[in-house]
């Protein structure tokens, strides 16, 4: 198989030398293009090279002021020798690396510059120089080539003439008359002929030395001068490929340089062991020390007293009692929080580890700062265990056997709109600012200061003596959150005008108060009205009948917690009133729900229900007439706090809706400005 020809400007190209000298120019030209790249790629190595080296200056200035705090501590129990540690030591050589880097970058700048740029730029000169005499030899070519086709041209011209002036001579022998004017036209004649005959010669010689010169121009001299470009052409193409293989030799031996200071970067990384940069700090910081003094009892100096528990008053006792009571349910509720905060860290601990062997299955970070929280939080009720187990632990050696009857109450915040009795110090509680707190499982209330000196003796709280102490601090853990989920705070309100009892929780909505109501928050809920009194349930638990109760009014539902009822219609008793004023009921078509105490009338389980058609007359309360809405006087001001509550002055006038009674706990429904909204109930005064 032949091989096929190289290409060939000269042949391949004809007459296109002008074409070709331009593309060659333009070959040329492009050296400066590569050279301006390169100038510029100098300038940023030089750049980069001076910049990290400043970086470095830096870091290594910084490096210095801390060698010593980071190895050893700025405060050590004894002199520094100079030891640093790895992590120290390991930055050093990084640092020192990263320098050479830097020298490695200039000194690239510097070769390119001096290997690269300069010999790009003599490069052009010499192929632009040579390409320009070419083309001045093209054009002195084509010169001699139009001169030769001029001197055909000439010779032409010289035989037109010629020719041109034999026939005006013949014409003149034509017109001779005598022997010596026809004589004269003959010998004119024959110098005229001959000089035709002559210039017909030169000019048949001219035109075959033009088509030769013709034929040599375009099969020989052109091709010959465009090959020549050709060849300027691909001398500056070899030289350029030369000259970008000198930049990858040169780019190749600084990568080899970088390339073995990543790798002493390396090795200097895994010298950094922070066991041995903490036993070096441990070295220079060992110090004395003895555990602080435990506290021990200081009496009073106006008062000589004994380290002893005081046990003879009963206040003091019963404080013990129930503050051992309450560390019991307290520590009850941690114990299963603690187990299960310590099983997230055993987790969390394995998941680090995976994580740390294999960083593609998480981030390791957000791991251990979740690992951290949960080691925080479990450190925290730790301490709060620690201080609950040691109290019981005192508590029960102190008390011995006479901790009382360890029936807690269950006391919550209350307010109470009239006085009612402390069950300790038999004072007045009154007031809507929380001055006592109410005990729902067995109804009875104190102030604040004293509900922490009431006996534990709640009747509708499950005894815990006789318990081992981890069981009964779970029993009395178990007792408490029950009680907790399903009695809510409610004060005691006095009945109306209609006889229906208010009550203001505070687990839901502080209580509003004449100050014009700052801290009042109202409740979207009322789920208090479902909580039953202990007592009251472990009363459902007998098999004595459910009391029946008659409705003396109708009663349509507010909440999804009530339920309607018709007047006279016989309901039975679910729960009675536990002193929220409600009571649960289940209708005569089975639905369960919590009505106004004062709407019903309990009837003796022995009593006969009289026909529905004869409703009783209602024991207590004036009869409501349903004809009109109820209405309320303003016993202060109150300014609204929300778009659907109404502001009140004092004195004023309200209508209540249909149902605004019912409202909600603390709360009645007005219509005032042609719409409703909800006011305090201890607020108004029903009319």
């Amino acid at each position: 198989m032949a091989l096929a020809q190289p290409p060939s400007f000269g042949r391949d190209l004809p007459d296109q030398l002008n074409r070709i000298q331009n593309v060659v120019h333009d070959q040329i030209a492009f050296y400066g293009d590569v050279r301006d790249y390169f100038k510029e790629r100098v300038a940023l190595e030089r750049q980069y090279g001076a910049s990290l080296q400043l970086l470095v200056r830096k870091a290594m200035e910084k490096r210095t002021k801390r060698e010593e705090a980071l190895s050893v501590g700025l405060e050590t129990s004894k002199s520094w020798n100079g030891t640093s540690s790895t992590l120290d030591t390991a930055w050093s050589k990084i640092l020192s690396e990263a320098d050479e880097e830097a020298s490695d970058h200039t000194n690239l700048a510097e070769s390119l510059q001096n290997e690269v740029c300069e010999v790009l730029k003599n490069c052009e000169k010499k192929k632009e120089a040579t390409r320009k005499r070419h083309v001045e030899f093209g054009v002195k070519l084509l010169a001699e080539r139009d001169k030769i086709y001029h001197d055909r041209a000439k010779a032409k011209q010289r035989y037109d003439e010629a020719c041109s002036l034999v026939e005006s001579t013949r014409v003149k022998q034509g017109q001779a008359k005598d022997d010596r004017h026809v004589e004269k036209a003959a010998k004119n004649m024959d110098v005229h002929t001959n000089d035709m005959l002559s210039a017909k010669n030169a000019y048949l010689l001219s035109i075959s030395v033009a088509n030769e010169v013709k034929e040599r121009f375009y099969h020989v001299d052109l091709p010959s001068l465009e090959d020549d470009f050709q060849s300027i052409w691909s001398l500056a193409a070899s030289k350029l490929v030369s000259l970008l293989k000198t930049v990858s030799t040169l780019n190749l031996r600084c990568l080899d340089q970088l390339r073995t200071h990543n790798e002493n970067f390396l090795a200097a990384t895994n010298t950094i062991d922070a066991q041995s940069n903490q036993a070096l700090y441990i070295e220079y910081n060992r110090r004395p020390f003895t555990d602080p003094p435990d506290f021990v009892f200081e009496p009073c100096p106006i008062w000589h007293d004994s380290a002893e528990y005081a046990l003879s008053a009963p206040e003091p006792k019963v404080l013990l009692q129930n503050r051992l009571g309450q560390a019991r349910s307290k520590a009850a509720d941690l114990e299963p929080t603690i187990a299960a905060k310590r099983h997230e860290i055993t987790g969390l601990e394995n998941l680090r580890e995976a994580y740390s062997q294999n960083d593609s299955l998480g981030d390791t970070d957000e791991v251990v700062e979740n690992l951290l929280e949960s080691v925080r939080q479990t450190i925290t009720l730790e301490l709060q265990y620690t201080v609950l187990t040691k109290e019981v632990e005192v508590l029960e050696q102190t008390l011995g056997d006479d901790q009382g009857s360890q029936r807690p109450h269950t006391f919550k915040s209350a307010s109470f709109v009239t006085p009612t009795s402390c069950c300790l110090c038999n004072s007045n509680i009154w007031g809507i600012t929380k001055q006592g707190v109410t005990c729902k499982a067995c109804s009875i209330s104190a102030h604040v200061k004293c509900g922490p000196k009431v006996p534990s003796n709640c009747a509708g709280t499950a005894p815990l003596h006789g318990l081992r102490r981890n069981a009964s601090l779970a029993a009395l853990s178990t007792s408490v959150t029950r009680q907790q989920a399903t009695v809510d705070s409610v004060s005691r309100e006095p009945q109306n005008q209609t006889g229906l009892s208010r009550a203001v929780s505070t687990s839901h909505r502080p209580s509003a108060a004449p100050n014009g109501g700052e801290g009042l928050a109202r409740s979207t809920t009322t789920v208090n009205k479902m909580a039953a009194p202990l007592s009251s349930r472990n009363a459902l638990n007998r098999t004595e009948p459910k009391p029946k109760a008659r409705m003396i009014y109708s009663y349509e539902a507010s909440t999804g917690f009530e339920v309607s009822a018709l007047e006279s219609e016989i309901v039975t008793v679910i729960s009675p009133d536990d002193g929220s004023g409600w009571i649960k009921v289940e209708t005569s078509s089975n639905q369960i729900g919590l009505v106004p105490a004062t709407y019903v009338q309990i009837i003796s389980t022995n009593a006969v229900i009289p026909p529905s058609s004869a409703p009783p007359e209602p024991a207590t309360g004036p009869t409501p007439v349903p004809s009109r809405l109820r209405r309320a006087k303003a016993l202060y001001d109150w300014a609204a706090q929300a778009p659907d509550e109404h502001s009140l002055s004092v004195g004023e006038t309200v209508t209540l809706s249909k149902g605004g009674e019912a409202y909600g706990e603390g709360w009645f429904e007005i219509i005032k400005d042609g719409r409703k909204g909800i006011v305090p109930s201890n607020y108004v005064e029903l009319l």
